[in-house]
């Protein structure tokens, strides 16, 4: 769940709030193969491919959210054959990640709620019924860092400031909590 809002807060924060809302449904797009070869090229820059451990660095690069797990299974096929991958090679372990990840459609509305029942029970120290009861909309900015970056795919700190602004000029917020409601809506701008 964090790791699905992680990516989903990585690839909406800096949109314009013009946009209409994306679905609820967040799915992975594999980039134009000219733009993979491009950012492969930038780690080959001797011409012999990428290294075995830089695999996971180019997906990521590319925007492709391959699983730890993944990485680690192409990793290990790809040491077999050297200690580099060509880009022929690395293409067929990008396409493999996003099919992996097409199957695995994350309904965001869905795991914002339950995100939420987490942040009351978690941090506020709620009971479920309070949790039920409950109708203050506002979490702490904090918590919402601290949860991005210990959680899932963890965000950097610069990510993590950059989301904070956004949090400040685009939602509601008061004492240095923000309106839940409002950076679900972010999300999906």
């Amino acid at each position: 769940a964090a790791s699905a809002l992680a990516c989903a807060v990585r690839t909406t924060a800096g949109d314009s709030p013009r946009r209409p809302p994306r679905p609820f449904v967040a799915t992975m797009a594999l980039p134009e193969e000219g733009e993979m070869e491009e950012v492969f090229k930038l780690f080959d820059q001797e011409g012999q491919g990428i290294k075995v451990k830089e695999i996971g660095t180019v997906m990521r690069s590319l925007g492709i959210a391959a699983s730890e797990a993944q990485l680690r299974e192409f990793a290990a096929e790809a040491s077999k054959n050297g200690t580099h991958v060509k880009f022929a090679e690395f293409l067929g372990y990008a396409k493999r990640a996003e099919s992996a990840e097409a199957g695995k459609s994350v309904n965001i509305a869905e795991e914002m709620r339950g995100m939420k029942v987490g942040i009351d029970r978690f941090f506020e120290k709620l009971t479920p019924q309070q949790c039920r009861d409950n109708s203050n909309e506002m979490v702490k900015i904090s918590d919402l860092k601290h949860l991005l970056s210990s959680v899932g795919e963890k965000m950097s700190e610069e990510e993590l400031e950059e989301l904070a602004r956004e949090l400040r000029t685009s939602c509601r917020h008061q004492d240095g909590r923000v309106s839940f409601e409002d950076f679900v809506k972010i999300l999906h701008v």
